[in-house]
């Protein structure tokens, strides 16, 4: 009897070391991130049948496991991936919004300067005042380009530190896929030589590693046998029991500028589509590139082409100083044209804007079928077929890249078509010279002081029909009996009352042109209008202004283009159009700054419910020490006791 008291005292001793180790265990790792708290499982041993009673032969250990809620961890996991996406994306949005809503780095005050100056300039085009407001004009246009340049280097720079984020976050991943293999690994092995105990301290690392892959990206786990298989975004498998399926970062098929995300799965590398790797880090760098970089860059690269083109096509309208019809008074950058390097062709496609007000902020995908040609704007997918070219679509007229270059595309060919997004940094001032500054009307009109009637003629307007060889023969128009004769020879010649136009075309010598009060009188470019009640005799004169002085007609035409709904098919200004990208990205901004707040309360509500069930209380093990201390004195008391009567029977002769 006395052996079988000390081998229940040794059970129970043995049982209380093991619930003082597991104890201490868990305070020491208190604090170690991932450690799911351990608790000793203990039954009674098989009892021994003596003399018709069943005696208790003490305790049993049956196992030390960890308290782990797979739900709850999921949760985390999920609440991870949420989080992080939308904190990376408000981490990136907010240098875009701190940088466009600037009040000393954003357009809009250039924007007011430059204008500003071209109004000066219209108030004083000539003499001394004149050639300081030209200068003016000349250094505020290149502090407003400066400014765009600016900030096309900023976002530049942003894309730049975007990519080496995408790198970085696919290098991290590949290293927690390896290292999560490696522990499938170890895991099986160690459940192999344990009779299926599971080896607590490596599922924690195992689940750890997990929960930090969902940091980058959203994570689904399949457990199989002792095996975790992990599958990533829209269901790409990355770990499948020891094989590691890679991640790669690779430049964009259509943009080498731009890094993508390759799978890579028996030495192959496949490109998976940006909306494939929802969730964590690298959906929130995504999901920042495609749906506010890209567009606040190809928003500011509309607002600067579309003010350079505009301004250009009015300041070609008007002479300059030494006589000359106006130059460009801007560079304006061309739309980016890039074949995809899977393209089996040599053919371009050439892309010109036609039609600056009807830009979008969008780039566009034009791919040929072997038949058809597809070009899809990829804001909104909207698309658009022919058979041949060009296809003009918002404003911007795609073509084969003409002769000597010219070849057609293969079946399957594809091309990337930007036509905004070196809008700001391509911009540049393209004149020097202060005479060359066209602040004048090229057409001047007068009525002499000798007729008799009431008759007044307008001021002269051109059109980009107009060349310097339209008047260069002075135009006399004679009014007898209700009608104008005088008109060039072979002109075309109009005259427009109530959106009604009369033509007379080709003009033939001394034909009447009828005459109604106020009506738009065009021919050769030039367009004006005559009102009163002339008398038959009274003549008018239409005729070049020589030296470019003596008025400001171009320059206050210029400066009224400030206010001119210009943009977006004519529904905004130049400052409505920056403001509509201040504001969205300000929006967003607000936006993604509510969820993501929102997101981290729902995070640390399934951290918090989490650690409540696996977590370690050192209250609770401090109690626990308590309990498994007294326990093993209480065995050591016992097996003292045994010891003493197994000495009672050995003093017994």
């Amino acid at each position: 009897m006395g052996s079988n008291i000390l081998g229940i005292g040794q059970s129970a001793l043995a049982a209380a070391q093991l619930g003082i180790a597991t104890t201490g265990h868990n305070i020491a790792n208190a604090s170690t991130v991932g450690y799911n708290r351990q608790v000793l499982y203990q039954s009674a041993a098989a009892p021994q049948n003596i003399g018709g009673n069943f005696v208790g032969q003490g305790t049993q250990v049956n196992q030390i496991a960890r308290v782990y809620n797979e739900f709850l961890a999921q949760q985390v996991n999920n609440s991870q991936s949420s989080s992080n996406q939308v904190s990376t994306y408000y981490s990136q949005i907010s240098q875009i919004n701190n940088l466009v809503a600037d009040s000393s780095a954003g357009v809009s005050p250039a924007l007011q300067d430059f204008f500003k100056s071209v109004q000066n300039l219209a108030t004083s085009p000539n003499g001394t005042a004149g050639s300081a407001a030209r200068q003016s004009a000349l250094s505020s246009a290149q502090a407003l380009v400066s400014r765009f340049t600016g900030l096309q280097n900023r976002i530049t720079e942003i894309r730049s530190g975007v990519n080496s984020e995408i790198q970085t976050t696919v290098g991290t991943i590949n290293s927690y896929a390896t290292q999560i293999s490696e522990l499938n690994d170890m895991i099986e092995k160690a459940q192999s030589v344990s009779n299926g105990a599971g080896p607590n301290d490596l599922l924690d690392q195992r689940d750890q590693l997990v929960t930090d892959l969902s940091k980058l990206t959203k994570v689904s786990v399949i457990q199989q046998g002792s095996k975790y298989n992990i599958y990533i975004g829209s269901g790409q498998p990355l770990v499948v029991g020891d094989t590691v399926n890679s991640l790669s970062a690779t430049p964009s098929l259509t943009d080498p500028s731009r890094l993508d995300v390759a799978y890579v799965a028996n030495g192959k590398s496949i490109l998976l589509s940006e909306n494939s790797l929802p969730g964590g880090k690298l959906g929130g760098l995504f999901d920042f590139r495609s749906n506010s970089l890209d567009v606040a860059q190809n928003s500011l690269g509309r607002v600067a082409t579309t003010l350079a083109t505009t301004f250009n096509d009015q300041h070609k309208l008007g002479q300059d100083l030494n006589g000359q019809l106006g130059s460009n008074f801007f560079n304006v950058a061309s739309p980016v044209s890039t074949p995809s390097s899977l393209n089996t062709s040599t053919a371009g496609i050439n892309a010109t804007i036609t039609n600056a007000s009807a830009l979008t902020t969008s780039d566009y995908r034009l791919q040929f079928d072997g038949t058809n040609y597809k070009i899809t704007r990829l804001s909104d997918g909207t698309a658009q077929t022919s058979a041949t070219l060009p296809l003009v679509i918002d404003g911007v007229t795609f073509q084969l890249t003409p002769p000597p270059a010219a070849a057609i595309p293969a079946a399957g060919d594809e091309f990337l078509i930007q036509p905004t997004v070196n809008g700001a940094g391509g911009l540049s001032v393209a004149i020097s010279d202060i005479a060359k500054i066209a602040a004048a009307g090229p057409a001047t009109t007068a009525a002499p002081s000798t007729n008799t009637g009431s008759g007044k003629i307008s001021a002269g307007t051109v059109d980009s029909t107009y060349t310097l060889a339209s008047l260069a023969t002075p135009v006399k128009l004679s009014y007898t009996g209700g009608a104008f004769t005088g008109f060039p020879v072979g002109s075309n010649v109009t005259v427009t009352n109530n959106g009604v136009t009369t033509s007379y075309s080709p003009y033939v010598a001394n034909t009447p042109v009828a005459y109604t009060s106020g009506a738009t009188i065009s021919f050769s470019g030039v367009s004006f209008s005559v009102t009163g009640t002339p008398q038959n005799g009274d003549t008018f004169t239409v005729t070049q202004n020589t030296s470019g002085t003596g008025d400001s007609r171009n320059a206050v035409s210029l400066s009224a283009l400030q206010t001119a709904n210009t943009v977006a098919g004519g529904t905004t200004s130049y400052q409505g159009a920056y403001a509509q990208l201040v504001s969205l990205v300000g929006n967003k901004t607000h936006e993604l700054e509510v969820t993501s707040a929102s997101e981290t309360k729902l995070l640390a509500q399934s951290v918090q419910a989490q650690q409540s069930e696996s977590g370690v209380n050192l209250d609770e093990e401090a109690a626990n020490l308590l309990r498994y201390q007294q326990a093993y004195q209480a065995a050591g008391k016992l097996m003292q006791i045994a010891s003493q009567l197994f000495d009672v029977l050995l003093s017994i002769k």
